[in-house]
């Protein structure tokens, strides 16, 4: 038996086959995650600031230039040489525009001066 499909008929088959092709071929290249998880990813500091207060320090310091520029070499050096060696954790975060340090002691006065005068120094404990 033999079944007669006009042109137009096949022509829309043909074109139905070739969309559902077209829409698997598109759900087959998705990642295994969902499309706004990306989106909704927490920024650096977010993330890097919450690894450090789940470490539970009594005081946590956010330092930056006053200009919000990265830290450079010198900046670097700097709070190497102003900052206690006691210091717990410290994390470079922010594309290197800020440090987050984690501490169990109170900087002192000293320490805090000499910051100061080069950083602005924000108190995140409890934030």
């Amino acid at each position: 038996m033999r079944v007669k499909i006009s042109k137009r008929a096949a022509t829309v088959a043909a074109a139905v086959m070739l969309l559902s092709l077209a829409v698997f071929n598109v759900g087959c290249k998705r990642s295994g995650a969902p499309q706004g998880a990306a989106q909704n990813k927490p920024p650096a500091f977010e993330r890097d600031l919450a690894s450090v207060k789940r470490n539970n320090f009594q005081k946590v310091y956010v330092i930056a230039r006053p200009d919000g520029a990265t830290l450079n070499a010198d900046d670097k050096a700097y709070l190497k040489t102003n900052m206690p060696i006691e210091t717990t954790m410290r994390i470079l975060t922010d594309e290197d525009r800020r440090l987050i340090v984690g501490t169990n002691f109170d900087l002192k006065p000293e320490h805090l001066d000499a910051l100061n005068k080069r950083f602005r120094v924000e108190d995140y404990t409890g934030r």
